[in-house]
C-alpha cells in the first residue's frame, strides 16, 4: 500500500483543501472519498486513516478529505470544498487506478451531512459550483453515512453548531436551511445510500436518519439502514471494535454488491 499525504485538490486554499490518499497494492477499481466530522468546526483528515488503510487492503483506492472549517467558511464553502474534492478524484481516476463511475462518499456526523449533500446535488445544481470545478458531475456513485446530520433545521440538538454553519438563524434564512438539509433535497435521482447508526446516539437523532432512509425508498432510491444496538455517536473512526468491524463489513458488502467488485488481485 502506498500513501500520499497532503495532496492539494484545489489551487485556491491549497493548504486546507487536501487529500490523504491510500493506494492499494492491487486495485479492483472501487474508490472511496472519506469526509470527517467534527461539528463542521473541528475534526481532521487523519480520523479516517485506519479505515482508509483497511479498505486499501481490500483493493479500494481511498482518499480522506480535509476541508475548510467554520468559522473560516460556512455551509456553501464546505459544499464547494467537498465538490472540488470529489471532482479531483473523479478527474484523476485513471492515474489513481480506479473507475470514475465507482466512487463512493463516506462521512460521519457533519461529514455524513456533507456526504449526503454530495449525493443530493446534481450536475446542473449551482450550489458549491466554483469556477475551479471542471466537471460539474460530483455526485458520488454511492453514499455511506455514519450517524449523519440529515437536517440542519433548528432543533434542540446541535442548534448552536448549525447556526454557526449557516451564519444566520433559520427565521432569517429559511431557504438556505432547506438547501442545506439533505432530507429536503431528495428527488429520486440519488445514488444508493447506506446509513449506519447506533440506537444510543444522543447527538444526531436516529429518527431523522430513519426518516431520510424512508423518503429515499419512497422516491425509488436504493437505501439501507443498519441500526447498531447500544452504539453511540461517532463510533466509525476505526476497525477494531465490534461496531466498527460490522460497519466496514457492511460497507464492503454494500459496495461490492452494487459494483460487482472482484477481490484484490
Amino acid at each position: 500500500m502506498e500513501t500520499q499525504l497532503g495532496v492539494s485538490y484545489s489551487e485556491s486554499f491549497p493548504a486546507r483543501r487536501t487529500l490523504d490518499v491510500f493506494l492499494p497494492d492491487e486495485s479492483h477499481g472501487g474508490g472511496i472519498l472519506f469526509i470527517h466530522g467534527g461539528g463542521w468546526s473541528g475534526g481532521s483528515v487523519e480520523q479516517w486513516h485506519p479505515v482508509c488503510a483497511h479498505f486499501a487492503g481490500r483493493g479500494f483506492v481511498c482518499a480522506s478529505a480535509e476541508y475548510r472549517l467554520v468559522p473560516e467558511t460556512r455551509f456553501e464553502g464546505q459544499v464547494a470544498d467537498v465538490r472540488l474534492a470529489m471532482g479531483y478524484v473523479r478527474a484523476h481516476a485513471g492515474s489513481l487506478g480506479l473507475a470514475a463511475d465507482r466512487i463512493a462518499a463516506v462521512g460521519s456526523s457533519a461529514g455524513g451531512h456533507l456526504a449526503a449533500m454530495l449525493a443530493t446535488i446534481g450536475a446542473d445544481d449551482a450550489l458549491g459550483a466554483s469556477e475551479e470545478l471542471a466537471g460539474r458531475d460530483t455526485r458520488p456513485n454511492a453514499a455511506v453515512c455514519y450517524c449523519p446530520v440529515v437536517s440542519v433545521h433548528e432543533s434542540d440538538r446541535l442548534t448552536a453548531a448549525r447556526r454557526e454553519l449557516m451564519g444566520a438563524s433559520e427565521a432569517a434564512a429559511p431557504e438556505r436551511y432547506r438547501a442545506a438539509s439533505p432530507i429536503d433535497r431528495i428527488t429520486g435521482a440519488e445514488p444508493p445510500f447506506l446509513f449506519l447508526q447506533g440506537d444510543a446516539d444522543e447527538t444526531t437523532p436516529l429518527e431523522q436518519t430513519r426518516a431520510m432512509h424512508e423518503r429515499l425508498v419512497a422516491a425509488g432510491v436504493s437505501s439501507e439502514l443498519v441500526v447498531l444496538p447500544g452504539v453511540g455517536h461517532g463510533f466509525g473512526y476505526g476497525v477494531t471494535s465490534a461496531a466498527q468491524v460490522e460497519a466496514v463489513g457492511r460497507i464492503e458488502a454494500f459496495l461490492s454488491a452494487r459494483w460487482s467488485l472482484p477481490g484484490p488481485g
